[in-house]
């Protein structure tokens, strides 16, 4: 780059331009106040969240007091912090609607809710391996789905998982 020198051989440099505050720049807002760029499709771990009007203990019931995920029984932790253990499925806010809610371990709550985790269209597990944890893979069901429950109305929503699924098939994930 071609810099103009003084008589006495030294650059010349020019003075910082000062920023302009024009009405069409808007300010830069702090870090705190900018929204977070998460993929659509995918939410944080919340346990513990409440989700109004939903009775945790017929989910729990339908689904046999168990993860749908590992089949693993949850009776202790859905006796101490019922809404800690169970996955919301649907669109924000949480909800209501028994079908948006699935009993789940911990483990599968975190690998759902960052995209390691898929359901298919028939609830199987879609998984990608590149960042499972090994010992949830080992957990899961054997048969390859989702342990539904015999009540056909307290069933996972198949459209409320498509953002998800849609997510994961096109590699989103932390």
């Amino acid at each position: 780059m071609f810099r103009p020198r003084k008589p006495g051989g030294e650059i010349a440099l020019r003075p910082k331009q000062q920023a302009s505050r024009s009405p069409i720049r808007p300010k830069r807002q702090p870090a705190a106040a900018r929204r977070s760029r998460a993929p659509k499709g995918f939410g944080e771990a919340q346990p513990g969240r409440a989700f109004a009007g939903a009775d945790p203990a017929v989910i729990f019931q339908s689904y046999g007091f168990a993860c749908a995920f590992t089949g693993r029984s949850l009776r202790a932790e859905a006796d101490v912090d019922p809404r800690g253990y169970l996955l919301d499925i649907g669109a924000r806010p949480p909800s209501s609607d028994p079908t948006l809610l699935i009993p789940a371990s911990l483990d599968a709550i975190h690998a759902y809710e960052r995209g390691h985790l898929a359901l298919g269209p028939r609830y199987e597990f879609l998984a990608n391996l590149a960042t499972i944890s090994p010992e949830l893979l080992e957990a899961l069901n054997p048969i390859g789905r989702l342990a539904l429950p015999a009540d056909a109305s307290l069933r996972p929503s198949p459209a409320a998982l498509t953002a998800h699924l849609i997510a994961f098939l096109r590699g989103r994930s932390d």
